[in-house]
């Protein structure tokens, strides 16, 4: 085992016990592997997005584009300059111009991939689940398909019906809820059900995942100390 292993291992062992510290209770050495974490990280982004981003998207081509091309060029670049003006408090309203296009270009884009990319494929798969050809393409399972499609319409009506209050926004939350028609507050029950379900299952996945990163972890750091006991 190589002496620079060894350093990195004990690095690597001491980190993740600072880490395992904060299930006793928040001490200094949880924020000590905290603070280095999100500096290596903070690092590792400017140097990916230099690297990765500016120079060949950006600074590269200023030397083979056109005049109207480094043109259009030139506006990333004094967006990005308005930015860092803008970190002088006299000049604070200059960082608003590219951060006001940032925010509507991020919202555009979220919005999109929202509509386009998980409603309408959803809306298209539950109108799936209502297919003829669909549910009687196998006899044998028309009616496992017919309970799928019904299921899937109860679930949509039920979370939709459950985010629905059709009264005032001045009136509190409860209060909606408890003046909505009765059938409403039946498929609000049915919908609380399934979010209930969507969400446990979105933990258990969160869950797992960092229950297999920690499992790793000490099966690295059990493989470290044995062959640092081995090699003595």
């Amino acid at each position: 085992m190589t002496s620079s292993a060894v350093i990195w291992g004990v690095i690597g062992f001491l980190l993740t016990v600072m880490i395992l510290s904060y299930l006793i209770r928040d001490s200094l050495f949880f924020r000590l592997a905290t603070y280095l974490l999100i500096g290596l990280t903070a690092g590792y982004l400017v140097v990916l997005l230099v690297n990765r981003v500016l120079l060949p998207q950006l600074i590269w081509p200023m030397g083979a584009a056109s005049w109207s091309q480094r043109l259009w060029l030139l506006i990333p670049i004094l967006l990005a300059g308005l930015l860092l003006v803008g970190q002088i408090p006299r000049l604070a309203l200059l960082s608003k111009i590219p951060l006001a296009y940032l925010a509507g270009l991020s919202a555009a884009v979220a919005i999109g991939g929202a509509v386009f990319g998980t409603l309408v494929p959803q809306g298209q798969a539950v109108l799936d689940t209502f297919d003829p050809y669909r549910i009687y393409a196998d006899p044998q399972l028309v009616w496992m398909r017919i309970l799928d499609a019904g299921v899937m319409i109860l679930g949509v009506v039920g979370t939709l019906s459950y985010f629905h209050f059709g009264q005032p926004l001045q009136e509190t939350k409860r209060k909606r809820a408890e003046d909505r028609p009765q059938i409403l507050q039946v498929f609000s029950k049915i919908g609380e059900g399934f979010l209930g379900i969507t969400l446990g299952a979105v933990f258990a996945g969160v869950f797992s995942t960092a229950l297999l990163a920690l499992i790793d972890r000490i099966a690295v750091i059990g493989g470290m100390l044995g062959q640092f006991l081995g090699g003595l």
